[in-house]
């Protein structure tokens, strides 16, 4: 009985200390999941569930109920949102129930789930939040050339008609992924969601044109940069939560796009919308490389056509 307080202790002492640390650095509130795996509780709960199974394949009943029992009040002492912890909580009522009408292999069935279930949350606790920061590029390509405008190449009519008709490039960018849920709020086991928030740079092919400096009769031929930046916030749907391979979408999110050189207008500014979808691999720990592909539809506001789509590769870190 002793050694047993003592481990409390340490273990409320190690929690406190956690807590306490975590706030002095200024870290985030802990998830549910983490707080229930931080509770003292939840791991009396999985030791005494452990027990009562153990003690139920033994045939001895009344230690399987009184251990059940024991599991049952620290379950329900944990006092936190969880489905793992609702199952345990179930399957030790019905090792008490079944112990109690001496059904040994029944309590033991049942103590031996609680635990599982139990366990699990502990689990939860040190794993992966699901929050990541990552690093992409590739290939990108404009539905349509810019070819033709005042800024671009002064509407191809000097220098010979050179105008910039690229519409091919690189894509460079980053951004981080927060965990929203990781089953859909209990609708879809396995169906994360997460909301990306991304900032992204494209260079597209540009051409040596007659450039604005036609307005003070400077017909030189010089690079004009073609380039966009996007900055996004969406969605995305992450499958086979749990394992080293998942495969996810984006249902449609929000873009906010730069343009230059602007458009005859001089505007540059424009939104839209956008769909992807990819997969990414755990290469290491909370290391992953992934396959990014995306169509960018752009409501076309600086009376040029923005649309465009990417493909290329990714890494990400998980905090």
């Amino acid at each position: 009985m002793q050694v047993q307080k003592s481990r409390r202790n340490i273990r409320v002492r190690a929690v406190a200390v956690s807590l306490a640390a975590a706030f002095a650095l200024g870290a985030p509130v802990l998830s549910s999941s983490a707080l229930a795996a931080a509770n003292p509780h939840v791991s009396e709960a999985v030791e005494h569930a452990s027990d009562a199974a153990s003690h139920g394949k033994q045939g001895n009943v009344d230690a399987c109920v009184q251990r059940a029992e024991e599991a049952l009040k620290h379950a329900r002492a944990a006092g936190v949102k969880n489905p793992h912890v609702d199952m345990g909580v179930i399957h030790l009522m019905e090792a008490v129930q079944h112990g109690k009408a001496g059904h040994a292999d029944a309590c033991t069935e049942h103590a031996g789930g609680a635990s599982t279930h139990l366990a699990e949350v502990l689990a939860e606790g040190t794993t992966s939040t699901g929050n990541r920061v990552f690093f992409r590029g590739g290939y990108g390509e404009m539905l349509s050339d810019r070819a033709g405008e005042f800024i671009t190449d002064v509407h191809g009519g000097l220098g010979g008609g050179l105008k910039n008709t690229g519409t091919g490039g690189y894509y460079i960018g980053g951004g981080a992924e927060l965990m929203v849920t990781k089953d859909l709020w209990g609708m879809m086991p396995g169906v994360a969601l997460v909301g990306e928030i991304g900032l992204e740079f494209k260079r597209w092919s540009s051409s040596r044109v007659v450039s604005g400096e036609a307005l003070v009769n400077d017909l030189t031929l010089a690079k004009v940069q073609m380039t966009m930046l996007t900055a996004s916030v969406a969605p995305k749907l992450k499958f086979r939560q749990g394992t080293d391979f998942q495969p996810w979408i984006i249902p449609a999110g929000l873009d906010f796009h730069v343009i230059s050189p602007t458009s005859s207008q001089v505007n540059y500014l424009d939104i839209g919308v956008q769909f992807g979808g990819g997969a990414e691999f755990r290469v290491w720990k909370e290391l992953w490389l992934g396959l990014d592909s995306r169509f960018h539809l752009a409501s076309n506001q600086t009376n040029t056509v923005n649309s465009y789509w990417t493909a290329g590769i990714y890494g990400a870190i998980g905090f």
